[in-house]
């Protein structure tokens, strides 16, 4: 089932896990969940040389919306990626209320080395942060073509995210986002780390999962 929940490109939910591996739905939730819980990201490896940062949104556009509105019922993620080539290296999502510099800066602080060379688009909530940064440049997003290894991370989460649910709640995205990630952040030895983080970990009680269920 681990296997199964690291490898599945298309997000392997719950009910898919229990028809392949005869337990019933609650069981393969609950052990979903559980693994869910030790991919949360250590926030010891910050992002280092070249670093692409943008904002996304999950959620239906509604009528007369347009660029960075603030529906409520769309969902915006800030994600920063490493770039290394044309290849992503490690990625840190987060969800935050708005696009303003406040909700921004926390991904900036506690992910991205300060002598990074950062990269994000014009959008105006970034700028104060070049007080903070002083490699941070911003250039035009040209429909995310300036920035492919980025939006294609962004594509790939939302793809995968579909194949998990049809449907999130801004309460427990982060949940998904961190396991995403790990996926991403550990794809060499994903299985193998992933294990190891599991047999150290606490035991996981089903009264605080479901405390916290989605």
């Amino acid at each position: 089932m681990c296997y199964d929940i690291v490898t599945s490109k298309k997000g392997a939910n719950s009910i898919w896990l229990a028809e392949s591996h005869g337990v019933k739905q609650i069981t393969a939730w609950l052990f979903r969940r559980k693994v869910q819980e030790v991919m949360k990201n250590s926030e010891k490896n910050q992002l280092v040389n070249t670093v692409h940062v943008d904002e996304f949104e999950i959620g239906t556009s509604q009528k007369g919306e347009q660029g960075r509105s603030k529906s409520e019922p769309k969902i915006r993620i800030v994600l920063a990626v490493e770039i290394r080539g044309n290849k992503p290296g490690r990625a840190y999502a987060k969800v935050i209320e708005d696009f303003s510099c406040k909700p921004l800066t926390p991904i900036f602080e506690t992910h991205i080395n300060p002598n990074a060379y950062i990269v994000t688009d014009k959008w105006s909530g970034y700028k104060p942060l070049k007080s903070i940064f002083p490699r941070l440049t911003s250039q035009l997003s040209d429909n995310g073509n300036n920035f492919k290894v980025l939006h294609f991370q962004i594509i790939n989460f939302k793809n995968w995210l579909r194949g998990v649910h049809s449907y999130c709640s801004k309460k427990h995205m982060n949940q998904y986002i961190n396991e995403y990630f790990y996926r991403l952040n550990f794809r060499e030895t994903v299985l193998e780390k992933l294990l190891i983080r599991m047999f150290e970990a606490q035991p996981i009680t089903y009264k605080s999962i479901k405390s916290n269920t989605t």
